[in-house]
């Protein structure tokens, strides 16, 4: 299947192109609000949204260490963002492999953590709503990852060699 088009709720374009560059800013965006969002937790934010990655996690011993990995995380999604439009730039479908790597163990994290969410807390409302949101959020990111995946499918098309087998 490949998306000749973007056409979200956050991204209207008819080329993939330029759909791709906006998904990385979308990326780099979304990194840097939650980056800010771990930081002030762990400096003794409130943590205790049913919708929060860091929700049920002890401040003294398990939230820097996993703060620590998701800024880390999402460091390297920003960096990743950047090399998907520089490989968009250059033609190369190389470079929008850690992005998608990267983006699809996003939208892994989000399926899991509803999943979570649900069988934790299935007799709350508020935690079924906050997994259908979620939800909806990982159906949008994926979305985005298949853009970027067409992208990755009309390079390697464009890549392919056109090798003709000529009979004497």
């Amino acid at each position: 299947m490949i998306l000749e088009s973007c056409w979200s709720p956050c991204i209207w374009t008819n080329n993939t192109k330029t759909a791709c560059k906006a998904i990385a800013f979308y990326t780099v965006a979304i990194s840097v609000v939650l980056i800010t969002l771990i930081i002030y937790q762990l400096n003794g934010g409130d943590s205790t949204q049913l919708y929060n990655p860091l929700f049920e996690s002890d401040v003294r011993s398990s939230m820097p260490v996993i703060g620590g990995i998701l800024i880390y995380y999402f460091l390297s999604l920003i960096v990743f963002a950047m090399l998907m439009v520089h490989g968009i730039r250059r033609g190369v479908r190389g470079w929008l492999l850690p992005w998608l790597t990267a983006w699809f163990i996003v939208c892994l994290f989000q399926l899991i953590f509803g999943l979570w969410l649900l069988g934790g807390y299935y007799i709350y409302l508020e935690s079924v709503f906050a997994t259908l949101c979620n939800w909806l959020w990982m159906g949008y990111n994926l979305y985005c990852w298949f853009v970027v995946l067409s992208m990755y499918k009309i390079f390697e098309a464009f890549q392919s060699p056109n090798i003709e087998l000529l009979y004497p």
